[in-house]
């Protein structure tokens, strides 16, 4: 395996665990509550955003972008009803 074709692979996992971490953590929210609380959901991506970025600077960048724009994207999915009713 090149270095190249490493370097890649790690960029893929750092976006998928991005994924996997938010929407794993929606989908226990959305179960756990009858009201989906956003605000958790938010705290949660952003604190984590900021945990990463300041023990890892900017060489965990593709996971921090991906952790904050998965968190935007499952907030709008779990609370469109509640959005544009």
């Amino acid at each position: 395996m090149t270095n190249y074709n490493r370097e890649e692979l790690v960029l893929l996992n750092q976006i998928l665990l991005a994924l996997f971490l938010v929407a794993d953590f929606a989908l226990f929210l959305h179960f756990s509550n009858s009201s989906f609380p956003w605000f958790a959901l938010l705290g949660a991506g952003i604190g984590l955003a900021i945990i990463v970025l300041c023990w890892a600077e900017k060489v965990q960048i593709y996971f921090i972008a991906s952790l904050l724009f998965f968190t935007g994207f499952f907030l709008l999915i779990y609370n469109w009803h509640s959005i544009f009713h």
